[in-house]
């Protein structure tokens, strides 16, 4: 009977042991994927501030604007989130000049996307600033898990 009870709790403890290694892992995938959100983040602080088509800032889906940050998990079951319309820019409109880490660094589990709108207030007059939000995601079971980082930068011409 006592073996009996020395097994049920040593599968309890090795159950306990695989769960904390999987935290475990999944912690370090989401301090790395901080990380290289907050490297594009610094990065979007050097670009011009400019909503035209083909910079880095431009607004290129409205469909995204009223959750810029992804609160409906939408990057989570998306397989392409530029093309389904939840994300602005993707991997391939980094700038020329973009001095961040190389893609080749985030494969094969990182992708990163921004979002970008520019709000306005309750009157419907334009906000001088742009609301920045940064997606880094990576593959975990079906889908992915995430972190999001945002940001506004201030139009350089309305500041006074």
């Amino acid at each position: 009977m006592a073996m009996l009870v020395l097994l049920i709790g040593a599968t309890g403890m090795v159950a306990v042991y695989m769960q904390g290694q999987r935290m475990h892992s999944d912690s370090l995938r989401a301090t790395r994927a901080t990380a290289i959100a907050q490297d594009l983040l610094n990065n979007v602080e050097q670009w011009a501030y400019a909503n035209t088509s083909g910079q880095p800032l431009y607004n290129r889906s409205t469909t995204n604007d009223g959750d810029i940050g992804d609160t409906a998990f939408r990057f989570e079951s998306s397989a392409d989130p530029v093309a389904d319309g939840w994300a602005d820019h993707g991997e391939s409109d980094l700038p020329a000049n973009y001095t961040g880490l190389p893609a080749a660094s985030l494969a094969p589990f990182y992708q990163r996307f921004w979002n970008v709108s520019y709000p306005t207030d309750a009157a419907g007059v334009g906000i001088d600033a742009a609301n920045i939000a940064v997606i880094v995601r990576w593959p975990s079971g079906p889908g992915w898990r995430r972190v999001v980082l945002m940001s506004a930068k201030p139009n350089p011409a309305a500041v006074h």
